[in-house]
């Protein structure tokens, strides 16, 4: 066989990791070889050996697992002696102490993309040390690189940086951008990144070409605020994405009092920036802020800000109910309390039992006052299914949401997609969610994965959870997720291996981690453990109760599964049914109970009515149904 360039070392539990390096390095036009390459019959050791001595370059993988196995150390030390070790971190370890001096690439924060800094310094030694040019870039620069794929305008509003001296002035910075990426979704000829996914990048330097190409937009809005007492200053910046240069800057300096007129000019200049046209109704309705009092803007955007943080719930709600006593009309206060009612209630015990209520109200009031008929019907919508459950209500909501919202209303496509997943429609789902990766790649993917999961389909939720590597460090949601999906297959040691990686980022999904962790090989034990939690009031949260139930399943309590189930989604009124079709309940879905939490919700009316039966259930004779899968 002729030597390749590149010979990869790896233990067998980083594979996933080692393919992300095979891909990069074939990418950049070097022949690999590792040992998916052996062919039916070869002996493998013979065929390995002589790929490990003849290779151009040896790439040791150092992780945890690799140090500890001896064929990884092995191939080093035979590396080493031939002169053609190239090791990389892709974990933080101990090497073997005759590795500790030899240059090592740190790579483990990579996740695969190929423009990573740290990556192109490693990818051009190896390519250097085997005798390689760099492959081409299609324009001659990295920076010119980046050609969109579609014809459409297309931006991404970078959350403003606060230039106040008072730190605390963060919430304001952070509420004039959401309103700037509301405002241009309002512009129907212009494709705008969903808020979700633009704060993902808040404080973080990037590289504005790379960000471009990363979510496939022509252009990047960055800017700076100052607010000091009455004064505020705004500093914004239009750059073309595919050179990094300026298209349009501007400053400007005015009164607190006059913020509302700031705004509006601010977005019709960048509207004209990018030659685009706005249209009459859309200026009327950018204009629309809600409310004329600017004290109740301010305690609206410090709600919207703090909500962003588990921990101050509670206080959020406080400041969002300060607004509407100072305004009564104001809409998108009434709609933040009517969401947050619902969302707190898994984080927020003391909110959980008058949550349901509470939202009811206020969601009826914010319909009521609106004038934006795209977030009256979503409104309507959510109250339905989550409020309600009345789920043929709320397709029709959904229906008339989605023929009047402009391409950019992610929102609306989510939620639609939310409601397929509740009612059992996950192959229609996915492809709805997919809809929605344009305009929040980050956010729509997550959910992506999480229908992937509970559809079985593990090859493209593996690839799709790669894929997402390349964008973002996964969120403590997604590594737990991923948890539960190894937990679904049986597999303790890639569940065990995902649980610390949670354990990694969060501790309040899972606050019982450290207890889980020492008891997931037994569980006659986890069954004890999880009978004393449920009984535990701070634990009685939609959250908790939903990722509680499933543990019951795993643990083999199909009634604990259930009543957890049953009070986060019937008693609390949780909105993450998509639990429900998890793997992990496979077993409980066949029992009776389940079948009964089903007509709880008013799932089953909607079947019979729509005959819309979805990927789990078919009807049996005039009034009954079954469970399928």
């Amino acid at each position: 066989m002729s030597a390749p360039d590149i010979f990869l070392s790896y233990n067998r539990e980083d594979a996933n990791r080692a393919k992300q390096f095979a891909d990069a390095f074939s990418a950049e036009g070097l022949d690999v070889w590792w040992d998916v390459a052996l062919r039916s019959g070869e002996a493998y050791d013979k065929v390995t050996e002589t790929a490990l001595r003849n290779a151009k370059a040896v790439v040791v993988l150092w992780s945890p697992r690799s140090v500890e196995s001896r064929w990884c150390r092995a191939e080093a030390t035979l590396a080493d002696r031939n002169k053609t070790l190239m090791p990389a971190m892709i974990e933080p370890c101990e090497r073997p102490i005759m590795f500790e001096l030899v240059q090592t690439a740190e790579l483990s924060d990579w996740e695969g993309d190929p423009s990573d800094k740290a990556w192109r310094e490693f990818a051009l030694q190896v390519l250097e040390f085997v005798g390689k040019d760099a492959k081409p870039q299609a324009s001659g620069t990295r920076k010119q690189k980046f050609l969109p794929s579609l014809d459409e305008i297309s931006v991404v509003v970078l959350p403003f940086a606060n230039m106040s001296r008072d730190e605390d002035q963060d919430y304001f910075a952070d509420g004039i951008t959401d309103d700037i990426i509301t405002d241009l979704s309002k512009v129907s000829a212009l494709m705008v990144i969903a808020r979700n996914t633009a704060f993902k990048f808040k404080g973080k330097n990037v590289d504005v070409v790379d960000l471009a190409r990363q979510l496939n937009v022509t252009h990047v809005l960055e800017g700076s605020i100052r607010k000091a007492g009455n004064k505020v200053r705004v500093n914004a910046q239009l750059i073309d994405g595919s050179t990094g240069g300026h298209v349009w800057a501007e400053r400007y300096d005015g009164e607190l009092d006059d913020i509302f007129e700031l705004q509006d000019k601010l977005t019709e200049e960048i509207v004209s920036a990018l030659k685009l046209t706005l249209l009459p109704r859309e200026k009327k309705a950018i204009e629309d802020r809600g409310t004329s009092n600017i004290e109740a803007f301010d305690y609206y955007l410090q709600a919207t800000t703090t909500f962003h943080t588990r921990a101050a719930f509670v206080e959020a709600i406080k400041l969002a109910k300060r607004a509407v006593e100072l305004d009564p009309a104001y809409s998108r206060a009434w709609e933040f309390l009517a969401y947050a009612y619902m969302d707190s209630s898994f984080a927020s015990p003391e909110i959980a039992g008058d949550a349901v209520e509470l939202s009811r109200k206020a969601f009826d009031r914010a319909a009521k006052l609106t004038k934006d008929r795209v977030r009256q019907h979503t409104m309507r919508a959510h109250r339905l299914t989550t409020i309600e459950h009345d789920w043929l209500g709320a397709e029709q909501e959904f229906v008339q949401a989605l023929e009047l919202s402009a391409k950019s209303d992610a929102d609306s496509i989510m939620r639609k997609a939310a409601f397929l997943t509740h009612t059992g429609q996950l192959e229609e789902a996915i492809e709805t969610a997919r809809s929605a990766l344009r305009l929040d790649p980050l956010m729509a993917a997550q959910f992506v994965l999480v229908l992937l999961d509970s559809t079985r389909s593990n090859e493209e939720a593996q690839a799709e959870y790669d894929r997402q590597a390349n964008l973002q460090s996964h969120p403590p949601v997604v590594r737990m997720l991923r948890f539960f999906k190894a937990l679904s297959g049986d597999d303790l040691e890639e569940a065990r291996r995902r649980l610390e990686s949670y354990m990694e980022t969060d501790d309040q999904l899972l606050p019982f981690a450290k207890d889980l962790r020492a008891v997931l090989a037994d569980k006659p034990g986890l069954r004890s453990m999880l009978s004393s939690i449920v009984v535990d009031p701070k634990f009685r949260n939609t959250s908790h109760m939903a990722n509680l139930g499933l543990l019951a399943a795993y643990a083999e309590d199909f009634e604990l599964a259930v009543d957890c189930m049953h009070a986060a989604f019937v008693e609390l009124g949780s909105v993450a049914l998509s639990y429900l079709w998890h793997p992990l309940l496979a077993e409980v879905r066949k029992t009776d109970r389940f079948k009964q939490l089903i007509r709880d919700l008013g799932i089953n009316k909607y079947w019979r009515t729509t005959g819309k039966w979805g990927d789990f259930a078919r009807p049996m004779g005039e009034d009954d149904f079954e469970i399928i899968a």
